[in-house]
């Protein structure tokens, strides 16, 4: 989805230079890949957030916390292993899971790639 919507951006952008207004075209581009960027993010959350409920309800327990990226291997199959686990800013993922693997918490560390600051992303549950 971001890979379209740069596409789409660049022939704006083109557009843009021969129209002599690139600095708007520029700062619009950068906007709107962030924004796709957190939409994406938030949206793979959801999904992982679901299917870890799922393993919730199908075996009593969330993964292990040193089990999470094999239990992502064996739980999104079709996506490629080389993004698988990180998010659109090309962060790994922080899942987290509390000691009787009841309760977990997912997280992006956001546009910074810095954990526990105020841009980032996080789903718990149940």
């Amino acid at each position: 989805m971001v890979d379209i919507i740069r596409r789409l951006l660049v022939a704006g952008l083109a557009i843009g230079v021969i129209g002599g207004n690139a600095d708007e075209f520029t700062r619009f581009y950068d906007e709107t890949v962030e924004s796709a960027r957190h939409l994406a993010t938030a949206a793979d959350l959801r999904s992982i957030g679901t299917m870890l409920d799922y393993q919730l309800m199908k075996t009593g327990r969330y993964p292990e916390q040193d089990d999470f990226m094999s239990w992502m291997k064996a739980n999104f199959k079709e996506s490629p292993t080389d993004k698988l686990g990180y998010d659109h800013w090309n962060t790994l993922l922080i899942y987290t899971s509390s000691e009787d693997r009841k309760r977990f918490m997912l997280s992006s560390a956001g546009p910074d790639g810095l954990p526990n600051t105020l841009d980032d992303l996080r789903i718990t549950g149940p």
